[in-house]
């Protein structure tokens, strides 16, 4: 762990950086150590909202998220699995995206920009031993990589962006990915699926029915079983006056 193997340097840190300190709470480090860029394009300190922060406090293993647009759902996840390779040893995660110009912002926009953004202090803890466009790959054996299709490797995170439109849209890749890519995440790692609607027929319409189902019968949820979520627009505030 990063946080083991570094402790000397880190006490040196916190003495010299107090606001540091609480680096080995995850929910810290998600509410004051990354920064993103807003819909304007400024330098912002990611902070999650409410849609964001519920799904965190009930965080399953398997999550299909139904929501409504521009909630900050694609970018939590981004930052949870970025937090995860940066923190833990050995740990590889992917985020597959709906097109090659999705998963060039995601890389370069949301990823890239949130760990060169990090607190100056901490970027020598993290060693970059490959970065290309499309991933990151670091000293401490972790990585994380985005493409429109993720197989030949093993996974500790999934995510699949916008499986709705890529179901509605692609179905040969739709179909790639539930063959190939969800086969790379073995049982007990964490996998999580998130879109706008996109009709009444495909596989995310099928996994989300199949979720609420469940959900309605009060069984509880295994680790390969997935915890639906429902964002519609109106518990958006700012979505109605």
């Amino acid at each position: 762990m990063i946080l083991e193997n570094n402790s000397s340097t880190l006490s040196q840190l916190v003495k010299q950086f107090p606001e540091l300190l609480n680096l080995g709470d995850q929910n810290w480090r998600l509410n004051n150590l990354y920064y993103i860029k807003d819909k304007q394009g400024n330098r912002i300190k990611f902070k999650p909202n409410w849609a964001q922060q519920e799904i965190y406090e009930t965080l399953h293993t398997a999550e299909i998220v139904l929501k409504c647009r521009q909630i900050g759902i694609t970018t939590f996840f981004t930052i949870l699995l970025l937090d995860n390779v940066l923190w833990r040893d050995n740990i590889n995660a992917g985020i597959i995206m709906q097109t090659l110009d999705d998963a060039s912002f995601t890389f370069k926009d949301r990823l890239k920009y949130a760990f060169d953004n990090l607190h100056p202090a901490l970027r020598p803890l993290f060693k970059i031993v490959g970065d290309s466009a499309k991933e990151l790959r670091f000293a401490h054996g972790s990585s994380i990589r985005v493409g429109t299709s993720l197989r030949g490797s093993t996974l500790n995170f999934l995510l699949i962006s916008e499986f709705g439109k890529i179901c509605a849209k692609y179905g040969e890749r739709a179909t790639e990915i539930i063959t190939g890519s969800l086969q790379t995440v073995q049982a007990g790692q964490s996998i999580y699926i998130e879109s706008t609607a996109e009709g009444r027929q495909g596989y995310f319409f099928e996994m989300t029915q199949r979720a609420f189902e469940h959900a309605r019968s009060g069984k509880p949820f295994g680790p390969l079983d997935f915890k639906p979520r429902f964002f519609p627009w109106y518990r958006c505030p700012e979505y109605y006056l």
